[in-house]
């Protein structure tokens, strides 16, 4: 991975270099082709400058990110009722630009754009076409599927944490991690707990522990871990 020292140096080395031209458009990840050519044999594709981009961006995100916080006020906002309500109109809308964190968005839009450079679509790096339902991005939407808050812990200044049993098939368990944001909670990560699974030892359904924190897997594969 290439650091943000590295980065900056590298630009500031291409664009001082004498009679450097930069042919393509620098942050649209679909020109691969076009270099920045310094000469004497001196060439950086505008993909690879495009992805030193993209990680000191996801730095500067990750820069930004609540560490401390303090304990919840006792108000209407943080009350239990309000939260779950709120995550109620979360599930008619299921509308991420609505319903999500500005980090969230800009995490995700970071993840699409490394993508597009790679030519491939997000569900190529195994995350979910569909959080809210827990659908995979092959399967149709169950016509019985449901929803059920079913706990709402870890209430703070800042944050909080929903538990919801979805019904897709078979039963998962989604954790919503919620920031306070403009006055009010978004979402700031998908966290799927436990699915339902065959175990064929005992030849039954079972709920297991999976992993699937989507935020912590965007940002894995931005940095291409």
């Amino acid at each position: 991975m290439i650091t943000i020292g590295a980065a900056g140096s590298l630009l500031m080395m291409t664009s001082c270099l004498k009679g450097g031209i930069f042919n393509g458009v620098l942050g649209d990840g679909t020109d691969t082709d076009s270099v920045i050519d310094g000469g004497h044999g001196i060439g950086i594709d505008t993909a690879t400058i495009n992805m030193m981009e993209i990680s000191m961006m996801l730095d500067s995100i990750e820069g930004d990110t609540i560490v401390n916080d303090n304990p919840a006020p006792n108000d209407k906002l943080h009350s239990e009722k309000h939260i779950k309500e709120r995550v109620n109109a979360f599930y008619k809308l299921m509308d991420d630009q609505q319903c999500c964190s500005n980090h969230y968005l800009k995490i995700r839009a970071l993840a699409e754009k490394k993508a597009r450079i790679e030519k491939k679509d997000l569900t190529e790096a195994h995350l979910l076409s569909n959080h809210w339902t827990l659908a995979n991005y092959e399967d149709d939407l169950d016509e019985n599927w449901s929803y059920q808050i079913l706990e709402v812990t870890g209430i703070t200044m800042h944050r909080a944490e929903v538990l919801v049993d979805i019904s897709q098939q078979f039963g998962s368990k989604m954790k919503l991690h919620l920031v306070l944001e403009n006055g009010d909670w978004r979402v700031d990560n998908f966290d799927m707990v436990t699915q339902t699974g065959y175990d064929a030892v005992v030849e039954v359904y079972e709920e297991q522990e999976v992993y699937y924190n989507e935020l912590e897997m965007m940002i894995d594969y931005i940095r291409g871990n």
